[in-house]
């Protein structure tokens, strides 16, 4: 791999860990999350997130960007204790939350800024692919951006609904939270 490459390369291998990173992250959100729109919501976007990852994979190995067994081995352990401490956050969240919720507000508040994150990541990955002639890595990129662009502004559309219902909840003692929506 000359230097451009290595830099595509490294670029590429950052945004799978964010996507794997992501996985777990959207896991234990819907372990919280009510039955509505803004679950399914998660539940596309864990989806969309599980094909970005093999996506982003599958583009690092045709570079040719052979990882070593053992930091295979570090990546994959990473992120299975990071799905597992994130689905045994959810609980606990909720046992030390104001209630549910607030914490699904706060959780949606998140997954906009990793979406944001997400944006500025894969546009990144665009402009330095198509610069130094990467035009398949380069669409990859504007492709799994334009995917999370949408998720961004339905995450907007979702935010005031979320809002709503912790006034509801919080400011009008009418709580609509049910951990048995959950499941």
């Amino acid at each position: 791999m000359n230097a451009a490459e290595k830099k595509v390369a490294q670029y590429l291998r950052e945004a799978h860990a964010g996507e794997q990173a992501l996985i777990g992250e959207l896991r234990a959100q819907l372990e919280m999350t009510p039955r509505g729109s803004y679950r399914t919501a998660l539940e596309e976007h864990l989806s969309q997130t599980r094909d970005h990852a093999a996506r982003v994979g599958e583009r690092l190995r045709e570079l040719g960007d052979a990882r070593s067994p053992l930091a295979f081995v570090v990546d994959t352990v990473g992120a299975v204790a990071g799905q597992a401490l994130a689905l045994g956050r959810a609980p606990l969240e909720l046992l030390l939350g104001s209630g549910g919720e607030d914490q699904v507000l706060r959780n949606a508040r998140v997954a906009y800024a990793a979406e944001a994150l997400e944006i500025a990541t894969y546009t990144a990955i665009e402009r330095l692919a198509g610069a130094v002639g990467d035009g398949e890595t380069a669409t990859l990129a504007a492709s799994i951006r334009a995917d999370e662009e949408r998720m961004l502004e339905r995450l907007l559309r979702e935010i005031p609904k979320l809002t709503d219902a912790v006034v509801r909840a919080e400011a009008r003692a009418d709580p609509s939270f049910d951990v048995q929506s959950t499941i």
